[in-house]
């Protein structure tokens, strides 16, 4: 494998493992991460202070006819209806696997529309984001595009997913869901964010202090490391306040999360936790919220039984954008097998009444051989309220059945995204040059080889590291930078790394070199939301080969599909947690923390009894959180 690894690390005696997702740094705790990212020790690529202008909102993107804000009836409530059976803005091809699930969807005054959507990505990254563009309200679309990639070597390396979209003072700010944990599906999930002048980029993302570089979670999952995590965001902007949903899956259920932040250009630095906007039920999927100005209210719209053939759109419903009720389930007309839906908005992801509104949403004909194969409607609604006691409008609604929605191949297939692979190089000095394979990706995500050098052009590289000809390398100094190569107007950044003669590149068992906590100061609440979310004290760990990773002890069946990449019986990555205070919390084999009464107290921890790898975290207990 590149430098980008995993190790599984299978301990016979005490049937425990230990993780170790081997990406960029993390030393993070909470739902709103403010911290930054660990030394050069760890091999994180320099950051590259990039001075860009300040943009102004285009005015194009913003509508003049806001309303009058209006206080909330609570006796007020929401329901949908859908207008028109839709059509298909995608599916896949001849029943080959495929979707662009998830779509976030944004309209302007002049009918025109944006949309991005979740597509399988290739060569070991699991997701990308691509985009696609409407003139004409939806009526006819441009051909897709990559609008975002994950970053080699950092904290989203596996995935770009769920995409989220608000506009405001000139930017586009792209919400995902990503892991280090390339297991079982994809678990251990935190939120990031980036940002873009352009709907179809290149995006910034937040690293922790500012835009630009490596990746660093806006919410960072900090409970058992078996469970889903955080992710799926969707954004508000009301009154000056970006509000930013996401969902919350742990042990104790599934959950949507609310912060809130001022709308800034570091508005990630500042996100305040409000608290859970509700419980998930019914299998019920991550929601999209929109602010009706007519109502004055917050609306989230999801699926509801999701993947099942009683699948329809649920709306939950809030006066004050935190706490939300549930309103309605609608099935009929709906497609049936749906989930991963999105609602068209405005650029403040506002609506009103009189908006031509649509939705968009995943769906099969609920075949087990059509898993994966999931074309996207697209459907216009009609909403609308009433007063008094909350009543189901669709109460023995049935939603139709979708078949034969394959796509036929086109003749051509068009480029959406160029590429290197690997994704990160990694050579010695000593070899003198690189040839770069390049490689453009089609709309099926085929992989090309480009052949004509003169098609291709590098920039955005440490000159004193590396220089480019053609798709020729020169080394010339150990180091690393960051490369930007472009393709028919297409680009992608990558990694190069050149390394020192004699350095082992990804050395099958490396001595750690350093071990410290991922969040040394920890706070947990006897109950957090009536529930007791437990947090789980992790360890950061750098390897002599600069590969990395969180660290965390683990019962073998709870992840039953782990493939043990080290021999079984390495105890010396085994992580002990000793408590000085028991009456105050205990910690369980694997961290997870279980408070026992309000009061502080620390833990710690020492890996495989090497007094040398070892740390102290503080752990405070707090009241009831709501």
């Amino acid at each position: 494998m590149t430098k980008a690894k995993k190790i599984i690390l299978a301990f016979a005696a005490a049937a425990l493992l230990l993780t170790l997702a081997l990406f960029a740094g993390c030393n993070t705790g909470g739902d709103n991460v403010k911290t930054q990212s660990p030394d050069s020790t760890g091999g994180d690529v320099p950051a590259t202070e990039a001075v860009t202008p300040a943009p102004t909102s285009d005015p194009a993107k913003i509508f003049t006819d806001t309303l009058p804000k209006v206080a909330p009836n609570p006796d007020l409530h929401v329901t949908m209806a859908a207008t028109d059976e839709g059509y298909d803005i995608f599916a896949p091809l001849d029943g080959k696997w495929g979707y662009r699930y998830g779509p976030s969807i944004m309209y302007y005054p002049d009918g025109s529309v944006d949309a991005w959507f979740a597509t399988p990505g290739t060569s070991g990254e699991w997701d990308w984001f691509t985009y696609k563009h409407s003139d004409d309200g939806g009526k006819t679309w441009s051909k897709e595009i990559v609008a975002m990639r994950p970053t080699p070597d950092s904290m989203d390396h596996y995935s770009v997913c769920d995409p989220g979209v608000i506009y405001f003072n000139g930017y586009y700010y792209l919400g995902y869901t990503s892991t280090i944990v390339a297991t079982n599906g994809g678990i251990n999930n935190n939120v990031f964010v980036g940002r873009s002048t352009k709907p179809e980029g290149p995006y910034e993302k937040w690293n922790g202090t500012g835009w630009g570089g490596d990746p660093w979670p806006i919410v960072y999952f900090d409970e058992s490391d078996s469970q889903w995590g955080a992710g799926e965001v969707s954004f508000v902007v009301l009154d000056d306040t970006l509000y930013i949903y996401y969902t919350w899956a742990c042990g104790e259920g599934r959950f949507t999360k609310v912060s809130t932040a001022p709308v800034s250009d570091d508005w990630p630095a500042h996100m305040t936790y409000r608290g859970f906007a509700f419980t998930n039920a019914g299998d019920q999927d991550s929601c999209d919220v929109v602010y009706i100005e007519d109502i004055g209210k917050f609306v989230a719209f999801s699926t509801y039984n999701r993947f099942s053939a009683n699948a329809g759109i649920a709306l939950f419903e809030s006066d004050d954008g935190i706490t939300f009720t549930k309103a309605d389930v609608i099935r009929t007309n709906i497609a049936q097998y749906c989930h991963n839906m999105g609602i068209s908005k405005r650029a403040d992801g506002h609506i009103q009444l009189k908006d031509d509104i649509f939705i968009g949403y995943a769906y099969s004909d609920g075949r087990q051989d059509n898993w994966g194969k999931w074309a996207t409607r697209f459907q216009h609604i009609s909403i609308s309220s009433y007063e008094g006691k909350v009543t189901s409008s669709d109460p023995k609604g049935k939603g139709v059945v979708l078949k034969d929605y394959f796509w036929k191949a086109p003749d051509k297939f068009w480029p959406i995204n160029v590429g290197v692979l690997p994704q990160i190089v990694e050579v010695h000095l000593n070899e003198g040059t690189y040839e770069i394979p390049a490689y453009w990706y089609d709309t099926n995500l085929g992989k090309h080889r480009i052949e004509d050098a003169s098609k291709v052009t590098f920039d955005g590289y440490d000159t004193n590291v590396i220089s480019i000809e053609g798709l020729t390398a020169t080394l010339k100094a150990v180091g690393k930078t960051e490369v930007t190569i472009h393709y028919e107007g297409l680009s992608q950044t990558f990694k190069f790394y050149v390394r020192e003669n004699g350095f082992v590149i990804n050395k099958e068992q490396p001595d750690i070199v350093s071990f410290t906590p991922v969040n040394d100061n920890i706070t947990v609440y006897m109950k957090d939301g009536g529930k007791k979310h437990k947090v789980q004290i992790r360890g950061y760990v750098v390897f002599e080969d600069e590969t990395w990773g969180e660290t965390y002890n683990d019962k073998t069946k709870a992840h039953p599909d782990y493939p043990a990449m080290v021999d079984a019986g390495v105890e010396k990555y085994l992580m002990t947690f000793e408590v000085a205070d028991t009456s105050i919390c205990t910690v369980s084999k694997s961290g997870v923390i279980t408070p026992k009464a309000v009061g502080s107290t620390t833990v710690k921890v020492v890996m495989g009894g090497n007094e040398n790898l070892s740390f102290t975290v503080k752990v405070t207990v707090e009241e009831n959180r709501d």
